[in-house]
């Protein structure tokens, strides 16, 4: 293993770092995507059940 370069931790930290930084983002981003998506499909289906009842006398 004497032959292995030595890892620099300074640099290798950094690529990983951004890395993690950039797939936290995409999953905040999909989160926010799906949160959004959930609200609208639930309105949605409120607004299609209140069609669906029937009137009460």
């Amino acid at each position: 293993m004497s032959d292995a370069p030595a890892i620099d931790p300074t640099s290798s930290n950094t690529s990983s770092d951004a890395a993690i930084s950039q797939l936290k983002e995409v999953f905040n981003e999909a989160i926010a995507k799906s949160a959004e998506i959930t609200k609208v499909t639930t309105e949605k289906k409120t607004e299609l059940d209140a069609t669906k009842q029937r009137p009460q006398n």
